[in-house]
């Protein structure tokens, strides 16, 4: 078919579980944040409908090939940022933007870090675009797939990047005046596509999967990528089996690399506390899945002190239902048992081979 402080802490945590519907007419980043002309939010994510949940088109693709990388990663600043509705509830979903604004008005700088992360070859996610017509074409196709770290990327349109060999997304969707938008939406998609990402988060890359993955960007001119936005939610259990432990380890790498910047003191205040108490921990600390307990001020932050915090329960609480009880892919409106996490983040990409 073919078609910083703790009381402004608070005030996030009261939007975590949604929010008034609609994107908001202010998405404003500090000037310190401030947006790329090239990275500026889309100015339309409307939606459309597709009730069947088909695949928006096959056979997907065509003979002319376009590879990309991306050379520029934005994170949201508010949960409207960069949103999209993933479960047909009518209210756009990036749970994402919340634990970032926090993070940030703890001046962490998150936005800088992912820039960082992605100009150093930590976090590399490369674009295949198939077409019969890279400006207009009713049934083309994208794969997203990340690219091994590497030192000093290359950036100007001709560097070469090996695949990491994680899972691939593959998207099928029409070009529109150059514009990209796979197809259907993850609310009305009765298969969902999965993308592996290394996310940058909070100074640290971890990966991730991205379930209900979808896809939007525009090809210039010049033949780069601009105004791009991927979506999707990361499942609770992957939250507190794989994200938790190994944004930990990652933190506690980054704080005893230099523990006297400003970032690492700020994250230690946070999170070496030793966590909640675990009667099998007799200093009074938590207990780590491994079974060993935390030591508060140990200039290491343990999964279980992450996990505890009060204020990563928050904003890494799972927002919008995306499955089923059996576990079958089935976006509920109702949030009636929220299991995925929703995120959203921008993007540009320059040419690149692999």
């Amino acid at each position: 078919m073919r078609r910083g402080l703790l009381a402004a802490m608070a005030l996030v945590y009261l939007g975590c579980g949604g929010n008034d519907g609609g994107d908001a007419a202010d998405m404003a980043i500090a000037d310190d944040l401030a947006v790329a002309p090239d990275l500026s939010p889309l100015p339309d994510l409307a939606t459309p409908t597709y009730g069947d949940g088909a695949v928006a088109c096959l056979p997907a693709g065509g003979p002319v090939r376009a590879q990309y990388v991306w050379n520029a990663l934005l994170v949201p600043m508010q949960r409207q940022d960069y949103a999209i509705d993933l479960n047909g509830d009518g209210r756009v979903d990036n749970q994402l933007g919340n634990l970032e604004a926090v993070f940030a008005g703890q001046g962490i700088p998150v936005q800088a870090q992912a820039t960082q992360a992605v100009q150093s070859g930590q976090s590399l996610t490369l674009v295949d675009e198939h077409a019969d017509d890279l400006m207009n074409d009713a049934c083309a196709a994208t794969d997203l797939l990340s690219a091994q770290t590497m030192a000093s990327p290359d950036f100007s349109g001709a560097g070469h990047f090996t695949p990491d060999g994680s899972m691939a997304g593959h998207f099928a969707g029409p070009i529109v005046t150059s514009r990209f938008t796979s197809e259907p939406p993850p609310a009305t998609a009765a298969v969902p596509v999965v993308v592996h990402l290394e996310l940058p988060l909070l100074g640290a890359v971890s990966p991730v999967d991205v379930v209900g993955a979808r896809v939007t960007y525009v090809r210039s001119a010049d033949g780069k990528l601009m105004m791009g936005q991927l979506n999707g939610a990361i499942r609770n259990q992957d939250v507190q089996t794989k994200l938790m432990p190994n944004l930990a380890a990652s933190l506690t790498a980054k704080v005893q690399a230099d523990p006297s910047s400003s970032t690492s003191m700020q994250l230690l205040s946070l999170f070496d506390n030793g966590g909640k108490a675990d009667a099998a921990c007799a200093a009074g600390t938590c207990k780590n899945p491994d079974g060993s307990c935390a030591v508060k001020g140990d200039q290491k932050i343990d999964t279980c002190e992450l996990a505890t915090s009060g204020l990563i329960q928050n904003l890494l609480a799972p927002d919008v239902q995306l499955f089923d009880a059996a576990g079958n892919y089935h976006p509920n409106p109702a949030n009636t048992n929220k299991d995925c996490l929703s995120i959203g983040v921008a993007f540009t990409a320059v040419g690149a081979t692999f």
